[in-house]
């Protein structure tokens, strides 16, 4: 009994030692921030150039793990750990500082990695002392770099008669949400290796797939936040995802593909492998028979049905993004930079979509339908408290998505700063049930408009490309010969069918939509009754050069638009390749 007494002793003091060393690992991280936070405030300073008024560290940890495959054969692995410190620095004061100005000297001559942007990767077995280091690195040359801005953006103003006198920055009450009590699950990386190697064996059984890949992701992040207004947080974020896609060509140089992805916030929370499996299939088999039909002959103009996944991406690429409040930036050579997607900056209290629906943005929503949604948090990255909004009510705009850079009729932040700029998470439309109809009412009321208007045939679209998927899987399976049209207004078809008078659908070989644009969606007439969920990783909107993706989540029905326009691929194509596939002569 007492060999049994100081084992248990033995082990709980295993236990308080690793809790305590996690424990003090954290109080170390915070105290380093603090300390070197205080110690610039009260002496950073240069002679005749203003103290800073305001700066913030970020520090985020992170474990990540990727694994690749093609037709069973692992093509890379790569599990790596990495600390990223961010530090920004203002000077002047919250009505005027050196923010909401492009200096194009530090993008051309000093590029847009970890100087440029006070961005700096550091020893991930950094302690108090070191960190420290770092931190005053940092920390001098992001102050130098907003002095220098900010000397630049007055005198630019000097020149200039300014009808923009918003502040540059908002206030905001202060806030501590110190949360170390996270614990990331238990997970096998070899496992998941083995899961994409058997996945990727698939596409051997298609050889008139010429190109293909599987991938997984995880990502494990702790970060860490402090600014001199009081805020602090210590957050853990977590995202998983796999992805595959199958690229070929038909005999007139067309090019074919699909995709499949599925994300999650943890790996046991992906599809299981029976479902993955199901998945690679269908999308094999989908290829398959594009392959061997018709590409469409001319361009078609009349209603259009958007089903699943193809009314979320359309929503994704074209509505959601101008949801999102944009800031021009002033200049020295007198340009203004700003987003692509400002059509609603103005457009407050105006009708964007039709009166029967709705839009609600709500990144504290963690599931729905016990599904993880990719947009969910409960903090923003400037220390701001999310909160559910409405954005859209019965059709008319009601306020845009914004953080601490204030834009005109919306001076506060409502909590959507994501990795430094204004972005949405989760966006939720709703429709009104007199105009909400099942898959086949809707397809019955498309064949409708279409005897109407004495057209032969209708259009259902029912997967659009993702700009993820394409910019980094698609584009380089096919060579990087097909790229997304330069025109705005264009976007790429994966998946659409022809429907006849008599309820036929005959899947398309390549098209495009064109002359969809946010007005477009005023013109939805119907929708369907069961709301689908996109997870995605959404190209962020910034008005600056910085850029990358973000996990968001769009829960959207089906969508039936009175018109609109869809056209064949009409660009050369290289020709294929000479050579039969060898998996075809093996076979």
């Amino acid at each position: 009994m007492k060999l049994i007494n100081r084992i248990l002793v033995a082990i709980l003091l295993v236990v308080i030692q690793n809790y305590t060393l996690r424990a003090t690992s954290h109080f170390e991280i915070l105290s380093a921030l603090r300390d070197e936070l205080k110690r610039s405030m009260d002496s950073l300073f240069i002679e005749t150039l203003q103290k800073p008024y305001y700066i913030d560290y970020t520090l985020k940890i992170s474990n990540n793990y990727r694994a690749s495959a093609l037709l069973g054969s692992l093509v890379d692995t790569a599990s790596a750990k990495t600390a990223t410190l961010n530090v920004q620095v203002r000077v002047g004061d919250y009505n005027l500082d050196n923010s909401n100005f492009l200096d194009f000297s530090f993008l051309f001559f000093m590029g847009d990695g970890e100087a440029a942007s006070s961005r700096r990767n550091v020893p991930i077995d950094f302690d108090y002392f070191s960190l420290r280091r770092e931190l005053w690195l940092a920390t001098d040359f992001a102050y130098k770099k907003a002095v220098e801005t900010y000397s630049k953006k007055l005198g630019v103003m000097k020149n200039r008669l300014l009808k923009d006198t918003i502040p540059d920055f908002a206030k905001t009450t202060p806030v501590q949400n110190i949360d170390t009590n996270f614990n990331f699950p238990k997970f096998n990386f070899e496992e998941y290796c083995e899961i994409v190697k058997d996945m990727s064996k698939i596409y051997k059984n298609y050889p008139k797939i010429q190109n293909s890949t599987v991938t997984f992701e995880y990502f494990q992040d702790i970060i860490y936040y402090v600014n001199s207004e009081g805020t602090e947080f210590v957050k853990s974020r977590q995202f998983t995802g796999f992805e595959t896609a199958g690229a070929s060509q038909c005999e007139d140089g067309m090019p074919i593909y699909n995709f499949y992805s599925a994300y999650a916030d943890e790996p046991s929370r992906l599809p299981q492998k029976d479902s993955l499996r199901r998945a690679v299939e269908l999308i094999c088999q989908t290829l398959s028979r594009m392959y061997e039909a018709k590409s469409l002959e001319d361009s078609y103009s009349g209603p259009i049905l958007f089903v699943g996944q193809a009314s979320a991406e359309l929503f994704a690429q074209i509505f959601a993004p101008n949801l999102v409040a944009q800031r021009k930036s002033l200049s020295e050579q007198g340009l203004q930079s700003f987003s692509r997607f400002t059509a609603f900056q103005t457009k407050i209290g105006g009708r964007v979509l039709p009166e029967f629906i709705s839009v609600y943005s709500i990144p504290l929503r963690k599931e729905y339908n016990n599904i993880p949604l990719l947009g969910y948090f409960k903090i923003d990255d400037q220390g701001v408290p999310a909160q559910n909004i409405i954005l859209v009510e019965k059709g008319y705009l009601k306020t845009l998505l914004n953080d601490r850079t204030p834009v005109k009729r919306i001076y506060h932040s409502n909590g959507n700063n994501r990795e430094g700029n204004p972005m949405f998470g989760n966006l939720e439309v709703i429709v009104d049930k007199k105009h909400s109809l099942t898959e086949k009412q809707l397809k019955d009321k498309l064949i409708q408009l279409c005897k109407q208007r004495d057209l032969p045939y209708g259009i259902i679209v029912k997967r659009i490309m993702n700009q993820n998927i394409f910019s980094t899987v698609v584009s380089r399976l096919t060579s990087f010969e097909f790229k997304f049209s330069d025109e705005q207004s264009t976007i790429r078809v994966v998946e659409a069918y022809k429907v006849y008078p008599d309820g036929r659908e005959e899947i398309i070989r390549g098209g495009e939509l064109k002359g969809f644009t946010v007005q477009s969606f005023k013109d939805i007439i119907l929708a369907g009754d069961k709301p689908y969920l996109l997870n995605f990783l959404a190209p962020t909107v910034s008005s600056s050069f910085s850029g990358g993706y973000l996990g968001a989540s769009i829960i959207i029905p089906s969508l039936l638009f009175e018109d609109g326009e869809f056209r064949p691929i009409e660009s050369d194509f290289p020709k294929p390749p000479f050579l039969t596939n060898p998996i075809i002569l093996s076979d």
